[in-house]
Order: structure tokens, then C-alpha cells, then sequence
């Protein structure tokens, strides 16, 4: 699963705009020049469930809400299983019309330890920004009933390489190249299983104090 990633920097935002532009996505170059992050976020520069935070669309680069609301029960769905998002009608309504890539400095995952867990923090191995594939929605805004609002989820499937260690889920991480490819359609539910893309795993304790938001 992904239950927390980090919030970007400026210079990744920075790096994000060159990456859509070198693309040909249908995001005009105002709505990237113009992209300003004011968003609340939790502790550490982290991104906890229900904030709102930059994500990739086929003509947009904007903030949405994290999560899903539940119809039937309180709280949010923050994640899809790559293997049944054509069969669960919350998902699959989406897949046409809903995708979206959501960028981060790297994602947790909590290690069980007999009766406690153990936090580590997941990274590319070059230090590349990540690209989650995500599915969006349009809703109605809870504060203004005329007027809609965006909440996304987080695509995830079976974990490999040295993350297969401390949790079996992991997000579907898509390369700077597969972007426009899985936003138009190209990259289907059964590409992503066959997908290997790998991170270099630490406990948050040894986390490299070079880095920029610890």
C-alpha cells in the first residue's frame, strides 16, 4: 500500500514542469508556469490522507484531495489494487476518462515487528523524482455544493526487489518516459503487473540528513 509520501520541494516542482513540457500532454504552459503549492500538509513534509496535493492529469497540473470518500461509511479510500481496478466499479469508471500520475520525493512503508512497527522511507536509487499512477474523480464540493471538487487514489500492486521485504504492496511507479502513456490509455491495468520498477529501501532512523526535508 502507500499511506504516506513526501510533499515536493521547489526544485522538484522545477523539475516537474521541465518534465511536462519535454511531453506532449494537453497542459498549457500557464497552468505549469503558474502551479503554486499552498497547501496544508502533515509533519516532516509529509502527505497524510485528505490533504491536497500536486497531481499530473492529461491537461492539467493542479492540487487534489487525497482519497476517495466512502459512500456507505466514514474515512477514505487512498489506494486501488492494480488487479481489480477493471472490476470495481469505483475504480473502472475512471480508467477512461480519470487517470493521473501523482509525483513525490519518495513514499513510506511500515515494517511489522512483533506487536510494533518500523517506519522506512522508500526512494529512486538515483534520486529521481517518483511517478505514482493514480485514478481521479470529480465530486461535489463539500463547501459548496454548486461547485465540484477533485479527490484521487493511489494505484498499487505486488511489491518487488528489496520493498518484497517489509510490506507486499507498493505503488505502481511509472518512468519520466511512461508519464503521457499511461495518462492517454497506452499502459493498461495488465502492463502494470508486468511492471519492475525498483527502490532503494531504508528505516527512517539511518534516513541520509542531506536530504531536504529531514
Amino acid at each position: 500500500m502507500c499511506g504516506r509520501y513526501t510533499v515536493l520541494t521547489e526544485e522538484e516542482i522545477i523539475r516537474i514542469r521541465e518534465i511536462i513540457k519535454d511531453i506532449s500532454l494537453r497542459i498549457t504552459r500557464d497552468d505549469v508556469d503558474n502551479y503554486e503549492d499552498t497547501a496544508v500538509y502533515g509533519t516532516a513534509g509529509e502527505v497524510f490522507p485528505t490533504n491536497h496535493a500536486p497531481v499530473i492529469t492529461i491537461n492539467s497540473f493542479e492540487r487534489m484531495k487525497w482519497g476517495f470518500k466512502k459512500w456507505n461509511s466514514p474515512g477514505v479510500i487512498i489506494n486501488a489494487r492494480s488487479e481489480t481496478i477493471r472490476t470495481k466499479s469505483v475504480f473502472s469508471k475512471h480508467l477512461e476518462y480519470g487517470r493521473c500520475v501523482v509525483p513525490a520525493g519518495e513514499f513510506f512503508e511500515w515494517e511489522k515487528l512483533g506487536t510494533g512497527k518500523k517506519k522506512h522511507y522508500a526512494k529512486d536509487k538515483n534520486g529521481n523524482l517518483l511517478f505514482m499512477a493514480g485514478l481521479y474523480r470529480d465530486i461535489k464540493d463539500d463547501n459548496n455544493p454548486n461547485e465540484t471538487a477533485r479527490e484521487f487514489v493511489i494505484i498499487t500492486k505486488e511489491s518487488v526487489g528489496e520493498l518484497a521485504k517489509i510490506h507486499d504492496r507498493m505503488p505502481v511507479i511509472l518512468r519520466a518516459e511512461q508519464i503521457e502513456a499511461w495518462l492517454t490509455g497506452e499502459i493498461t491495468p495488465e502492463d502494470i503487473e508486468k511492471m519492475d520498477y525498483n527502490v532503494v529501501v531504508m528505516p527512517v532512523e539511518d534516513y541520509d540528513t542531506q536530504l531536504s526535508i529531514f
